[in-house]
């Protein structure tokens, strides 16, 4: 025993048993009060995004909406460009070398000329793509230019909303009136401009009642720096 006790250092200090329990005791209450906090962080992360689920859901499906709409119209518009090239071609091989034509594809190629118009336009809204000067709108800050746009979207709500009035009216007077050759009635030329009223009407009263950030469902084109070092507008 004599000689362990020399063999010991004297720095060397044997804690007892209860101060070792003590200390792993505050040791793990420590522990638990740093592991609340993040539990409380957690809980919070996993409640937040349940409140913002519902509106998110709903802005994605009508720009799913308007997409499957742009595709769709596309799709029209593609098969009457198809239609109307077949219907000229044929008919002029017909009538200068044959001596005969078709008809009735004067008068086809004139409908579906006026129904691609205004399906044009619905699809050029819906992508953002309508001429536009933003000479003066980009020298304003960000709050005044986010006014200027939601007076010009209610400018062009009012100009759709008159060209619904305009071709409903027409539409009714003319439906009566017949094609002298192929009997499809006149009123389907305005039908186009009351269809293109009507999408065109949704598409910006959608956009007049709703944050700025859901509005463009095809993303703008941003301008490259060497246009800005020359000056050039977007």
């Amino acid at each position: 025993m004599n000689k362990l006790t020399q063999e010991m250092p004297l720095s060397m200090s044997i804690k007892p048993p209860s101060a070792t329990h003590a200390e792993s005791r505050k040791a793990a209450g420590a522990a638990q009060d740093t592991a609340a906090p993040q539990d409380k962080t957690t809980v919070q992360e996993k409640t937040a995004p349940q409140d913002t689920a519902a509106p998110s859901s709903i802005a994605d499906g009508i720009t799913a909406l308007f997409k499957g709409l742009e595709k769709t119209l596309t799709l029209l518009m593609v098969l009457a460009l198809v239609a109307m090239i077949v219907l000229v071609f044929v008919n002029v091989v017909l009538r200068y070398g044959f001596n005969s034509g078709i008809s009735i594809s004067v008068e086809l190629s004139r409908f579906l000329f006026v129904w691609v118009t205004f399906m044009g336009a619905v699809t050029a809204l819906i992508r953002q793509e309508h001429l536009s000067v933003n000479t003066f709108a980009d020298k304003l800050p960000a709050a005044m230019r986010a006014g200027l746009d939601r007076l010009v979207t209610l400018a062009m709500l009012g100009c759709c909303l008159m060209l619904l009035k305009g071709s409903y009216a027409q539409t009714v007077l003319n439906w009566s009136n017949l094609s002298p050759i192929s009997g499809i009635p006149v009123g389907v030329f305005y039908l186009a401009g009351l269809m293109a009223g009507v999408l065109m009407s949704l598409i910006l009263l959608w956009r007049l009642l709703t944050p700025l950030t859901l509005h463009a469902v095809t993303p703008r084109v941003a301008p490259s720096h060497a246009s800005d070092s020359q000056g050039d507008t977007p």
